[in-house]
């Protein structure tokens, strides 16, 4: 009787996209704005194209939400802010003292910004700051300083200075005319960093502080300075106003008991106009970049789609089908009996 050894191997089908694919880079114009070129870096090369390819898709649905969030709180803020040019602008060609209600009217608008604007949030993060700017990751961080902190003032004095802020934390600040400002403000960012805040330095030598909203809020615009009779008076603690760097909504004032009060209230109104049509067209911008980011990752990261599964098992089962029939056949010629074989070949 012969005897028909078949050997079953695995089939060799492989799946598209289940090799590394390379993520491309995206390429930002030179007039790419602050906004992409923050939050739309190029990507590194990576083995894991598939893993890769969702987490950024994934961030970049976020970031299109948290885009949309702030593009609809602009568009209200700027409709409101040009009611409040138009009031105003209707208020110069009158008499002064008949302006009745318009404080108020003034008033109510700008709490309808404060509040539209608080309420832009994505993921519980305020997506526009103080300043009517897009910033989606850092929207809710005041800064601010205190009058009179500056490495240049009196340099040549040494002064020890002692600092409380309302929320409960306190810092000393020591100003030698012999060291180094930088090295002075890095110390002082040290010892806030435990606070929550931060310090750095402007051009003109002036202190900045940076703080959460919250923080910012609690300190009610005032801070605690205790100095040594150089900068700031020695003894007892005295209390001083916080400036906000730069003013932003939240600072804007109405001067309506003149006409020269109206006019410079319209040029800040203008100034936040402006600002509300660039972070608009930062969006616009943003989002432009973006999709043809989100469409790149697409194309290369090669993810089997559903149809190309499909394909692939139906071309799976139609080899299993071919392999089965020939195994039977096989098979089947290795049952015939001997003497069937040598009748056969006779």
């Amino acid at each position: 009787m012969a005897v028909s050894t078949v050997e079953v191997r695995p089939h060799s089908v492989r799946l598209t996209g289940q090799e590394a694919a390379t993520i491309a880079p995206s390429q930002a114009s030179n007039s790419a704005t602050s906004l992409t070129q923050r939050y739309l870096k190029p990507q590194a090369d990576m083995t894991s194209a598939y893993s890769l390819s969702g987490v950024l898709l994934t961030q970049g649905q976020q970031h299109a939400t948290s885009v949309q969030i702030a593009s609809k709180a602009l568009q209200s803020v700027g409709r409101e802010l040009t009611m409040v040019k138009r009031n105003l602008t209707q208020a110069m060609g009158r008499n002064v003292s008949s302006n009745t209600g318009l404080n108020e009217s003034l008033s109510q608008s700008k709490r309808q910004i404060v509040g539209t604007l608080e309420r832009a949030r994505f993921d519980g993060q305020r997506v526009v700051d103080n300043e009517l700017r897009l910033k989606l990751d850092s929207a809710d961080v005041r800064r601010f300083s205190v009058p009179g902190l500056n490495v240049h003032r009196l340099s040549d004095k040494p002064e020890q200075v002692r600092l409380d802020f309302p929320q409960g934390g306190s810092v000393m600040m020591r100003f030698d005319g012999d060291a180094d400002s930088a090295k002075t403000i890095k110390m002082l960012d040290r010892n806030l960093i435990p606070m929550g805040m931060r310090a750095s330095l402007a051009a003109d030598g002036t202190v900045l502080f940076e703080a959460k909203e919250s923080a910012f809020n609690q300190m009610q615009q005032k801070v605690m300075v205790t100095g040594q009779g150089h900068r700031f008076p020695a003894g007892q603690a005295n209390v001083f106003g916080i400036k906000a760097e730069p003013d932003g909504i939240a600072e804007l004032q109405f001067d309506t008991g003149s006409r020269e009060g109206i006019k410079q209230t319209i040029v800040k109104v203008n100034q936040h106009i402006k600002q509300v049509q660039l972070s608009l067209e930062d969006a616009k911008q943003f989002n432009s970049q973006l999709n043809q980011q989100m469409h790149k990752i697409q194309r290369q990261s090669n993810v089997v789609s559903e149809q190309q599964v499909t394909q692939k098992l139906q071309q799976i089962q139609s080899l299993s089908n071919d392999f089965t029939s020939t195994f039977q056949a096989v098979n089947a010629q290795a049952n015939v009996r001997r003497h069937t074989v040598v009748a056969l070949l006779k």
